[in-house]
């Protein structure tokens, strides 16, 4: 069983921020730095914005430090927070509290390099985002419009956790990998794809729909996709829509 303590729950942010709880310690990385907080350093988790998509990590002393992350996803920053207040330690209302800053420690971490190719698809979906925001607020369609409700599902309800590679198979000239991970609600899943490899490897799921996982958090590709799906089906629609009446036309003379 998982400790309190430590949560397979990953927390991302803007510009590769990120958040984890590891052995009693929140880890957040932000600006090439990893800090370490222990969590006896905290004294609460707020969670905040119009759409719970901000947390807020206080740290106890009189001149508290606060650490500040926003999340596309509001479902992910609640479990994240509710991970991390179940870790905190019992305290009494007029117990002192330790000088929370003075706890944290500090480590660089190595930048990656920046990915030019997902520079391209947000640009790409960037242009395209306004085709099919309303068929996705109206529902209207099939095929692609369903492809990009469900991508847009992960990106902005999306859950990221750490899975486990539990075993491979060759099929059809492709390697297919299984991974294990828990959801929210603490039922183990897995997710077989052809992506992975690792041993470890974040899955992002939309808790409203857990059977569209996937490797990664990466989702611009597959709006952008269907979304290039929807302009070339488009016309084509609206052409067999207009061939119909000219037929019904001819007929009705």
């Amino acid at each position: 069983m998982t400790s309190p303590e430590t949560s397979s729950l990953v927390l991302h942010g803007r510009r590769g921020t990120s958040l984890r709880l590891r052995d009693g310690e929140v880890l957040l990385a932000m600006g090439g730095v990893r800090r370490r907080v222990p969590v006896t350093a905290i004294e609460r988790i707020d969670v905040h914005g119009t759409k719970g998509r901000r947390l807020t990590v206080v740290l106890t002393g009189d001149d508290p430090v606060a650490y500040h992350l926003r999340c596309r996803s509001g479902p992910a920053v609640r479990e994240f927070a509710q991970a991390v207040r179940r870790a905190l330690p019992v305290r009494d209302a007029d117990e002192p509290r330790p000088d929370g800053a003075g706890l944290v420690t500090e480590e660089p971490v190595e930048r990656a390099a920046p990915n030019r190719l997902r520079q391209l698809w947000w640009g790409l979906g960037s242009v395209h985002v306004l085709v099919f925001v309303l068929l996705l607020v109206t529902g209207a369609g099939v095929g692609p419009t369903v492809l990009v409700r469900e991508a847009w599902g992960v990106r902005t309800r999306g859950i990221t956790v750490e899975g486990r590679l539990l075993r491979s198979h060759w099929y059809n000239g492709v390697e297919q990998f299984t991974y294990a991970y828990v959801d929210n609600q603490g039922e183990r899943r897995e997710l077989r794809t052809s992506d992975g490899g690792a041993e470890q490897a974040e899955i992002t799921y939309d808790p409203t729909n857990p059977e569209g996982a996937q490797i990664g958090r990466g989702t611009t590709g597959w709006l952008v996709f269907g979304a290039l799906l929807i302009l070339l089906l488009g016309p084509l629609l609206l052409s067999g829509v207009a061939f119909a009446v000219v037929g019904l036309t001819a007929l009705v003379r």
